[in-house]
């Protein structure tokens, strides 16, 4: 069989196809050579396309690899300053990627590439931009040459990298070249003159070098020590492969549970495994759930698991947690990461019904969880099935509802603020199907108590300060112009759907007005001076409205040495192994806010659930709502620990209309007044400075007259 014989097409993208099932897979199963530029590469590649693989490999394929190594600007420096060389610099890097073969399957994987280079079936190349540039200089070119034994080629050239995120996970679009077709033959040529300039180092920019001898050597190494037969370790990649079981992780040792994370969780079991856990932001929600979770497998001998988050990005997170707790179970993503996941669901849950995959999980969105196909899936199931929401408040929409079905015998919800605001039928519905807040444990609570393992308490203490701005004469206006109109509308004894939509939109639209107060500015630019002049505005996370985002950046670059960035909805979510060493743009901007590379975060809404940022010192929040989910959220996530961070500094801008002008309604005012004051007075209680704070809030109310 050739490559002719194969239903190949042009393009491929990992939104509509499956890029190993569809295409890596299939021309692997024919290959002779495979010649691979690429951008990163990993030996996972090995692990999702074995069975590929393991055909190429007994039929004597021969592998040409062009791999990555990125330099950083401390490599480049010593490369000019003559203290090592670049090839010293990758064998290092390689060398100690090699030191870090925790787990069986790595290490098989690192078996099957010591005995392919023993064997001379696979040639490896390391490409690096020689020259420093300004930004992250890398290899970016990724092609891929495969022929077949009756001189058919196929080339590919595209975004994905050699790796497993590259084909399973990553968003990837590729397009595809095929000899045979005399309209591509400029294409293929093209690929391969661009692979040899490359192979035999004639590249203008790319310096490539051959492969370190001491990594291949620790390689043979590995493979010669203890494994003499390749088919049988390709037997064991591709079981791996099958089961679905990926790399197995050891628990980290510093992830001990609390006694309070204990306490929590026998409440739960007592309840009968249901009902919500009403823990503070920061004092271990998921791992507490994961702890359940361990438990519960213990009991359960055939168990599935569906654990929703409300986004996506989250569900990475809870599998890194999930890995870190040494819970060993094969995990699905229910989400468009993955076009099959329907098909991969119903394989596993017949799987478990056979008995062939007794305990498994699922990651999903809480949207997902409540689309008709995902709800019935699960209505078939035979086995026992544990819902764990995160955040569950947002489950409690009219929307969401209907993904609470009545299959999940085992039911637990996370939140630190589970009663919804302003719906008082949604946070009925929760506690019905939950049953009730089975453990409570508060923010007052974990900041002064006392963590017995390091003397220190759970969450750090922190200082409060209010900034008030009044209305401009422009925004004083039209906040009263538009109350003039919420009267009239709220007057009125029926509304129609269009008059409730418009009333809402107004309410928004006036609440926009305090949010962003022109005189709020100032102040800003004088707090900024102030931290950047006592050297503290390292580690400070700003929260904003999408209107203040640009001045308050503008007003930020306008300050000397301060390094900062947005931190949006618009930041990639998708992992990108050759820009961001295989993070995401929001987790490569979160690590470098934790190391200190960026000064400042400038965020909206996407940091209030889930998202966490330890390090943070200095929080602004240049905007608030009265909804508690989001400030006490917003709160909890500012006051986790992280190595030399003793305390926290929230720095809290406040804006009130003029109670006392005459054009609006005194009551109605005083009872949106109180609210926003019962804000601040809910951040005062637990501050350091508590007394300074209600002081400040007295003469503020003391100047309306409001007491």
């Amino acid at each position: 069989m050739s490559f002719q014989n194969l239903k190949l097409k042009h393009s491929y993208s990992s939104e509509k196809d499956n890029l190993v099932d569809d295409f890596y897979i299939p021309v692997l199963n024919e290959a002779r050579i495979y010649r691979r530029v690429t951008g990163y590469f990993s030996s996972s590649s090995l692990f999702i396309a074995a069975r590929g693989f393991s055909k190429f490999i007994k039929k004597g394929g021969h592998f040409q690899f062009i791999l990555n190594v990125q330099l950083s600007d401390e490599d480049y420096e010593q490369i000019e300053m003559g203290i090592k060389s670049p090839e010293g610099i990758i064998q290092s890097k390689f060398l100690l990627d090699l030191s870090n073969l925790e787990d069986e399957c790595k290490k098989n994987h690192a078996k099957v590439l010591g005995w392919l280079i023993s064997n001379n079936q696979m040639e490896i190349k390391v490409g690096f931009i020689e020259k420093k540039v300004v930004g992250h200089a890398i290899l970016h070119q990724k092609i891929g040459i495969l022929e077949d034994y009756e001189k058919n080629i196929v080339t590919f050239v595209g975004s994905n990298n050699e790796s497993k995120s590259g084909w399973l996970y990553n968003s990837e679009k590729f397009k595809v070249f095929f000899n045979w077709e005399e309209n591509y033959q400029d294409s293929i040529n093209e690929d391969i003159e661009e692979f040899d300039d490359l192979w035999n180092n004639r590249a203008r920019k790319t310096r490539v070098i051959p492969f370190p001898e001491a990594v291949k050597q620790d390689l043979i190494n590995v493979y010669k020590n203890g494994f003499y037969s390749i088919e049988e370790l390709l037997m064991e990649v591709e079981e791996v492969c099958e089961s679905g079981l990926g790399y197995r992780t050891k628990k980290d040792p510093s992830i001990v549970l609390r006694h309070y994370q204990h306490e929590a969780i026998d409440a739960w079991f007592a309840n009968n495994c249901q009902g919500i856990l009403e823990m503070a932001t920061g004092t271990g929600k998921t791992y507490t759930a994961i702890g359940a979770l361990q438990k519960l497998l213990k009991q359960e001998k055939k168990l599935i698991t569906i654990i929703c988050t409300p986004f996506l990005h989250l569900t990475t997170q809870w599998e890194q947690n999930i890995h870190q707790m040494g819970v060993d179970l094969p995990i699905i993503y229910a989400s468009s990461m993955d076009p099959k996941w329907k098909d991969k669901c119903t394989d596993k849950i017949l799987d478990n019904r056979l008995g062939k995959l007794p305990q498994f999980i699922i990651l999903a969105t809480h949207d997902t969880i409540s689309s008709k196909k995902f709800i019935e899936m699960m209505e078939d199931l035979k086995s026992p099935a544990l819902l764990i929401a995160d955040e569950v408040h947002g489950m409690g929409s009219v929307k969401r509802i209907n993904g609470l079905i009545d299959k999940y015998r085992y039911r637990l919800g996370l939140s630190a603020t589970p009663h919804r605001y302003f719906d008082e039928f949604g946070t009925n519905k929760l506690m019905e199907y939950f049953d009730k807040t089975v453990y409570e444990f508060n923010l007052h609570q974990a900041i002064n108590e006392i963590n017995p393992t390091t003397n220190e308490s759970y969450l750090v203490p922190y200082d409060y300060h209010l900034l008030f701005a009044e209305l401009n004469s422009e925004e004083m206006d039209n906040y009263a112009d538009i109350s003039r109109q919420i009267a009239i509308s709220f007057s009125k004894s029926h509304r129609t759907r269009e008059e409730e939509i418009i009333l809402e939109m107004k309410l928004r639209e006036r609440q926009d007005i305090l949010k962003n107060a022109i005189e709020k500015y100032p102040q800003f630019i004088d707090l900024i001076n102030q931290l950047n002049n006592e050297r503290e505005i390292s580690h400070t996370l700003i929260y904003c409205s999408p209107q203040q985002i640009e001045p308050v950046q503008d007003i930020i670059r306008n300050s000397e040495n301060i390094v900062q960035h947005k931190f949006t909805c618009g930041e990639d979510a998708i992992r990108h192994l050759e820009k961001y060493s295989g993070m995401t743009e929001r987790e490569y901007l979160l690590d470098n806010f934790d190391k200190g590379n960026y000064d400042v975060l400038v965020a909206i809404k996407c940091l209030d659930e889930g998202v966490d940022v330890p390090s943070t010192k200095n929080a602004i929040l240049m905007c608030s709502s009265g909804n508690p989910k989001e400030y006490i959220q917003r709160r909890g996530r500012v006051l986790r620990r992280f190595p030399g961070k003793g305390k926290a500094v929230i720095y809290d801008f406040f804006s009130v209309p003029n109670l006392n002008d005459s054009r609006l309604n005194p009551e109605t005012e005083q009872k949106i007044f109180d609210s926003q004051m019962s804000r601040l007075e809910e951040f005062a209680k637990d501050a350091m400075n508590e007394s300074e704070v209600f002081r400040q809030i007295f003469q503020e109310k003391k100047k309306y007259g409001v007491f």
